[in-house]
């Protein structure tokens, strides 16, 4: 259920409606909230597949509800009105908790081949991808991804230059759009 506060825009033939990076209703979304009236997903697959959709690059937002970091990069870096553009515009983002106990459905559990583990909470799950797909276990952490999967610039933790952190979001962008 869409609240008042939800800006989901679909353009119709001969209408115009201001960009939106949203596909469909994010999974997750009653548990989860991204700042500054940011959209985007908490499910990884479910955002790449829109992403393709939208033809858009990725950014990767793996945090914690615990993270610190997390909170002041949002605050302090997100903020700036040059980050908030990018991110609100020129990129489909999705945001993993990997902190978070929420059990997941048996279908969506996912056996580590990092430790061999059955990864069943939501948290589990999206830092046992962290750490298998980037070999790093250690948040705030960002990625800048293309429908592949594959990194447009190198990764970034914890930046609160305001400038070097657009910088990283500009060359992802741009290594997308070629």
């Amino acid at each position: 259920i869409l609240d008042a506060t939800s800006d989901i825009s679909v353009v119709s033939s001969g209408g115009t409606a201001r960009a939106s990076n949203m596909c469909e209703e994010p999974k997750y979304d009653e548990l989860f909230h991204l700042p500054h009236g940011l959209e985007g997903y908490y499910d990884y697959e479910q955002g790449m597949a829109c992403a393709r959709k939208l033809n858009k690059p990725v950014f990767l937002d793996i945090k914690g509800h615990a993270c610190t970091n997390c909170k002041v990069m949002e605050k302090n870096t997100w903020s700036d009105p040059k980050v908030l553009k990018k991110l609100r515009e020129e990129s489909v983002l999705i945001a993993l908790y990997v902190d978070d106990k929420t059990k997941l459905a048996e279908e969506d559990w996912v056996t580590s081949s990092f430790d061999g583990k059955v990864k069943n909470t939501i948290g589990k799950k999206n830092a046992d991808f962290q750490i298998t797909r980037f070999g790093v276990n250690a948040q705030p952490y960002y990625v800048i991804l293309d429908h592949n999967g594959e990194l447009l610039a190198d990764p970034v933790a914890f930046e609160e230059d305001v400038d070097k952190y657009a910088a990283f979001l500009d060359e992802g962008i741009s290594a997308f759009k070629k």
